[in-house]
């Protein structure tokens, strides 16, 4: 239902305006990042709750199990990597997408009034989805230069970098 590989809705809860999915994860194995080998060692599991795009016109959020196996084979521990959601984000890679693409087309300002979301995580999400969206010889566009210039200053204060983002470029 929700197009996200190897997983499978466990439950829905509805409150206010936000809907609530519990997620269950079906393999029973992952690979280790260190050594590649698969392991079913579960350690330990530590559900975490991320946002994804909207339902129905109501906010959604993912209830995730967060599993830590332990890899025999290299004697390390590791936690899953799950292909819908980068690492220490709070944001389902198809939400953070969204979010680029609607500030591509407006503003951030106009985004996070619309996605009930403060300015400065609309701007951390475009920022990130930007350093995904190198050029492909790697090198950094000149529009993630200069968002990286204005990140130690007021970003609403630097005119080019507010007309970059408005225009979308």
């Amino acid at each position: 239902m929700l197009n996200l590989p190897h997983t499978t809705i466990e439950s829905c809860t509805r409150q206010d305006n936000d809907v609530s999915l519990k997620l269950h994860l079906l393999n029973e194995e992952a690979s280790c990042p260190h050594c590649k080998k698969l392991s079913s060692e579960l350690h330990q599991n530590r559900p975490i709750l991320i946002r994804d795009l909207s339902i129905f016109g109501q906010t959604t959020y993912l209830k995730i199990p967060r599993r830590q196996f332990y890899c025999c084979d290299c004697q390390r521990y590791f936690t899953e990597s799950l292909t819908f959601l980068d690492e220490g984000r709070q944001y389902t890679r198809r939400y953070e997408e969204y979010i680029y693409q609607q500030v591509q087309s407006s503003s951030i300002e106009q985004v996070s009034r619309v996605e009930d979301l403060s300015f400065d995580r609309i701007e951390g999400i475009f920022k990130h989805q930007y350093a995904r969206k190198k050029t492909p010889d790697g090198q950094e566009s000149s529009a993630l230069a200069l968002m990286k210039s204005a990140s130690v200053k007021d970003i609403k204060t630097l005119p080019q970098l507010s007309a970059t983002l408005k225009l979308g470029s």
